[in-house]
C-alpha cells in the first residue's frame, strides 16, 4: 500500500527547497547606526558556539541592555487636557443656522428723529435686525431706536465703520446684509422675500448699478446687499478701504472697496430675480404718485430714493401696503376660481369642495370618542359647556366672542339684503372648536321683514379659521433650578404626610434631585407647638417631626427638609408663603406650593422648572384628584398607583392649591397691592384687597399665568373640610370641590341604586318576618 500518491512529490520537494533557500539567504540584522553588521553563523561555526554563555558578549553585559527609541523623525504631540464640552445655547447655533436679513441705515443726526423713526416703524417688523449708524456721538437717541454712533466724525469713512462694526458683531448671525441711506424708503417685506429665494452659497454684491457707462459699482442710495461670504472676504481688508477712500461719494468708495477685496462687480439679478429700485431727483408723494401709479418700474421697486419728507415716507408705505393687499386679494380670488373648477373634475364632484374655500374641512371622527361637541348658547347662558355644569352664564371672553360674531352677521345681512330686514337679535346658536379648522358657528337670528311686515328667523353659518402660527418669544430657562417645595400640613392632612415623605425620598433624595422641602405645620388658634421644657406629647405633630428626623439620619448629606410652624385659625396660601419667605435668603428662589396628598414625580418637577419664568410667567398646574377609594374600588387592598382614568379621578379645575412662582415676583406682587406692609411681614390687607390665594394675587399683576392639566401631578384622596370662616367665594368653591371629589356621577348613581335596592330588600324581609305564622 502506497502512502503518498505520485502528484504529492513535487509539492513536498518545493517546500523543502523553499525552506533551504530561506535559511541560506537569511538577511542581516541591523541593530543601530553605530553597530556592525552581524552574519548569522554557518553550520561550520555552530560547534564553536555550543556554549554562548561561556563567551563574553562584545557589547557589554546583556542584562544591562536597554533599547533606545528613535523619535527624531516623529512629530511630538502636546498634552491636551480634555475639558467639558460646552454646547451652544440654541440648536440653531450648533447647526450653523443663521437669520435671514440684517438692515443697516447710515443716518444723520438731524434726521434721526424724523426719517429714522419712519424707517423703524415701517421696516423693523419685517427684518431680523435693524440698526442705525451715525457719524458722531449723540447725547440722547429717540426712544426705541437702536443707534450705534462712532467717534470718528469724518462722514466719508462712515460706511466702512459701519461694515467693520457689522462684520465684528453680526457676521456669524445673518445670511444677508443690506445697507441704505436714511432718506431711502425700503419695502422690507419684499426685500426679505427677495433674499429668501436667492442661494446663500455664492458671493453676491447686489443693487442698482450706477448710471454710467461700464460701471461696476452699486448705487448706495438705492441700497446694496452683500451675501455673508462676500462681507466675510471684505472684513479683513477694510483697513485698505479706509486708506483709499478718495471720493466724497459713498457709492464710489464702497464700490472700489468691494472690487479690491472681493473682485465682485455689481449685479442687479440673482437666481433669476431682479433687484428693482426707483431713483428720482426729488420725490414728493402728493405730486408724483398720480403719475407713477401706472409705472411698472415704480410699482415693482424694492426701494425708492430720495424721500426727504417724513409724511411722504408714511404715505408711500401705505400706498405699497394697499397695493400688496390688492394683489393678494386678486391672487386669492384666482386660486378660489381655479379650485372650484378643479373640484368638479375630482371623483367626489363639485359637492366635495370645502366651505369656505381654502379652509380645512371639518375633521372626520374615527369613532364616537373623537366626535367634537357643539356648545349650545343663548344671549344670556351657555348650556353644557363641560362635563360638570349644565348651564353657566354667558360672560367674559365667551360673551365678547358671541357679541362679535352676532355683530359681524348683522353687517353681512345688511350687505346682502340692503333695506330688506331689520335685525332684532340672537335667538340661539351653536359653537364648536375644531383644532384643524377653527371655530364653527350656527346662529339663529330674528329679523323683521320690512316688505312683508312679519318676523322671520334665519340660520347663519360662520367660521373663524385659525390664522398662521406665531412663535411667542420666551426667556431662556433650564432644568437645573432648585425647587423649594412648600407643603402646609394641618390636622386632617397628618395621615397622608408619611406617604408624601416616602415619595419625596424616592423621587428627590435618592436621586439627588435639586430640591428643598419646607413642611409648614399649621396649628389652630387654641393649639401651639411644644415648648422646649414641655413633653413631646403636647405637640400633635410630634410623630411627624420624628419621621422627618429619621429621614435626616438616613441620608448622610441631609434630607434637605425644613419644618416651620404657623398658628392661625384660618390660614391662607399667603400666610404659608410668608412664613417660608422669612426663612429664605435667596430672593430669586423658585417656590412650589403643593398639597400633602401630592405624589411627586421627576417629570412634574422638571415641568415646574421649565414653565415658571422669573418676571414673566407663573405656573398653576391642574392636578388629577383621586375619588374616594371605597367607592371606586371593590375591595382592599387599594392600588398604590393612581391611574389616569375617568373612573379613578378627575382634573379638578376648581383647585388652585398648586402654584409655582419665583419669590421675587411674589414680593413685588405683594408690595404692589399692600403698600402698607414692609417686605418680610405678613400681608395685612388681604381682605381689603380681595386677595384670598396666590392666583388672585398674581392675577392683579402683569405676569402671565399658565394653567393647564398636568398628567404627572396626581393627588391622593383626602377628606375635605370646609371652614365656614373662609371668605364666601372660597367657601362655596370648597363645597363644590367636596361634592365633585367624592366620585363620578355614574358611580354615585350606582351607589344610590344599590342602597335603594338594599333598603327595599330590608323592607321586604322585615315585612315578611312580621307576618303571623300559618
Amino acid at each position: 500500500m502506497k502512502l503518498f500518491s505520485r502528484p504529492a512529490y513535487p509539492v513536498l520537494s518545493g517546500i523543502c527547497i523553499g525552506i533551504s533557500l530561506s535559511l541560506v539567504c537569511l538577511p542581516y540584522f541591523y541593530l543601530d547606526e553605530s553597530c556592525e553588521f552581524i552574519l548569522v553563523p554557518s553550520e561550520t561555526q555552530l560547534p564553536q558556539m555550543h556554549n554562548i554563555k561561556q563567551k563574553a558578549w562584545p557589547y557589554g553585559n546583556p542584562d544591562d541592555f536597554e533599547p533606545r527609541i528613535n523619535l527624531d523623525s516623529k512629530p511630538v504631540r502636546g498634552n491636551v487636557e480634555k475639558g467639558k464640552m460646552i454646547r451652544p445655547r440654541f440648536a440653531a447655533s450648533e447647526l450653523g443656522i443663521r437669520e435671514k436679513l440684517f438692515l443697516g441705515v447710515n443716518a444723520r443726526r438731524d434726521t434721526l428723529n424724523t426719517l429714522g423713526v419712519a424707517i423703524n416703524r415701517t421696516a423693523a417688523q419685517f427684518v431680523d435686525k435693524l440698526l442705525f449708524f451715525v457719524e458722531a456721538q449723540m447725547e440722547q437717541a429717540p426712544n426705541g431706536l437702536p443707534v450705534v454712533s462712532f467717534k470718528d466724525e469724518r462722514n466719508v469713512l462712515q460706511p466702512f465703520h459701519t461694515m467693520k462694526y457689522v462684520a465684528d458683531q453680526y457676521l456669524e448671525e445673518y445670511d444677508w446684509f443690506m445697507f441704505i441711506e436714511d432718506n431711502t424708503y425700503i419695502r422690507a417685506e419684499q426685500v426679505v422675500e427677495f433674499v429668501s429665494h436667492v442661494s446663500i452659497s455664492q458671493d453676491l454684491y447686489l443693487g442698482r448699478m450706477v448710471d454710467e457707462l461700464q460701471s461696476l459699482y452699486c448705487d448706495l442710495r438705492s441700497g446694496i446687499i452683500f451675501s455673508n461670504t462676500a462681507l466675510r472676504k471684505m472684513a479683513p481688508q477694510l483697513e485698505w478701504c479706509t486708506k483709499n477712500a478718495f471720493s466724497m461719494d459713498h457709492t464710489d468708495n464702497v464700490g472700489r472697496c468691494v472690487l479690491h477685496t472681493t473682485g465682485l462687480a455689481c449685479t442687479p439679478t440673482a437666481s433669476g430675480r431682479n433687484f428693482s429700485s426707483f431713483l428720482s431727483h426729488d420725490f414728493v408723494f402728493d405730486r408724483d404718485v398720480a403719475r407713477l401709479r401706472a409705472n411698472p418700474v415704480f410699482n415693482a421697486s424694492l426701494t425708492v430714493h430720495p424721500v426727504n419728507d417724513v409724511r411722504s415716507m408714511y404715505k408711500l408705505h401705505r400706498y405699497f401696503c394697499e397695493r400688496d393687499m390688492a394683489l393678494a386679494e386678486e391672487e386669492i380670488a384666482s386660486i378660489e376660481a381655479e379650485m372650484k373648477v378643479t373640484a368638479c373634475l375630482t371623483p367626489q364632484g363639485c359637492s366635495h369642495l370645502p366651505w369656505p374655500i381654502s379652509v380645512s374641512e371639518p375633521s372626520q371622527p374615527k369613532n364616537r370618542f373623537d366626535v367634537i361637541r357643539w356648545d349650545y348658547f343663548t344671549p344670556t347662558h351657555m348650556y353644557f359647556p363641560n362635563d360638570h355644569d349644565n348651564m353657566v352664564p354667558l360672560r367674559g371672553a365667551d360673551k365678547l366672542d358671541v357679541d362679535d360674531v352676532v355683530g359681524f352677521s348683522e353687517r353681512k345681512l345688511e350687505d346682502k339684503y340692503p333695506g330688506r330686514y331689520a335685525f332684532q337679535g340672537l335667538v340661539s346658536g351653536y359653537r364648536r372648536f375644531d383644532p384643524s379648522r377653527g371655530l364653527d358657528y350656527l346662529l339663529d337670528v330674528a329679523l323683521d321683514d320690512v316688505q312683508k311686515g312679519s318676523r322671520v328667523h334665519k340660520r347663519i353659518r360662520l367660521v373663524k379659521p385659525l390664522s398662521h402660527m406665531e412663535v411667542v418669544p420666551m426667556p431662556y430657562v433650564t432644568e437645573n433650578s432648585r425647587v423649594h417645595i412648600v407643603v402646609p400640613v394641618n390636622d386632617f392632612e397628618m395621615a397622608v404626610l408619611p406617604k408624601f415623605l416616602q415619595v419625596y425620598a424616592e423621587t428627590c433624595l435618592e436621586r439627588n434631585d435639586n430640591s428643598q422641602l419646607y413642611v409648614v405645620f399649621v396649628y389652630s388658634s387654641a393649639a401651639a407647638p411644644a415648648a422646649p421644657g414641655q413633653e413631646e406629647s403636647a405637640d400633635e405633630f410630634s410623630a411627624l417631626r420624628a419621621t422627618i428626623a429619621d429621614y435626616e439620619k438616613r441620608f448622610p448629606e441631609g434630607a434637605r427638609i425644613t419644618t416651620l410652624d404657623l398658628r392661625k385659625a384660618v390660614p391662607s396660601q399667603l400666610d404659608v408663603v410668608e412664613v417660608v419667605a422669612k426663612r429664605m435668603q435667596e430672593q430669586d428662589a423658585l417656590l412650589l406650593v403643593a398639597s400633602a396628598g401630592v405624589l411627586l414625580e421627576t417629570e412634574f418637577l422638571n415641568r415646574v422648572r421649565m414653565q415658571t419664568i422669573r418676571r414673566t410667567q407663573v405656573f398653576l398646574p391642574i392636578a388629577f384628584f383621586q375619588y374616594h377609594p371605597k367607592i371606586i374600588y371593590e375591595k382592599k387592598p387599594y392600588p398604590e398607583a393612581i391611574e389616569i382614568s375617568k373612573d379613578v379621578g378627575f382634573f379638578d379645575r376648581h383647585s388652585f392649591d398648586h402654584v409655582a412662582f419665583y419669590l421675587s415676583d411674589y414680593v413685588l406682587a405683594r408690595d404692589a397691592y399692600s403698600a402698607d406692609v414692609a417686605t418680610g411681614h405678613r400681608l395685612q390687607s388681604t381682605a381689603s384687597a380681595n386677595v384670598t390665594d396666590l392666583c388672585s394675587l398674581f392675577l392683579r399683576t402683569d405676569l402671565h399665568l399658565f394653567r393647564a392639566p398636568d398628567p404627572a401631578l396626581k393627588h391622593a384622596w383626602l377628606p375635605r373640610r370646609c371652614n365656614p370662616l373662609l371668605p364666601e367665594a372660597e367657601y362655596h368653591r370648597c363645597l363644590v370641590r367636596r361634592g365633585e371629589g367624592l366620585a363620578s356621577r355614574s358611580q354615585l348613581a350606582m351607589l344610590i341604586l344599590k342602597q335603594q335596592r338594599a333598603n327595599k330588600a330590608n323592607d321586604i324581609s322585615a315585612s315578611s318576618s312580621s307576618l303571623p305564622a300559618a
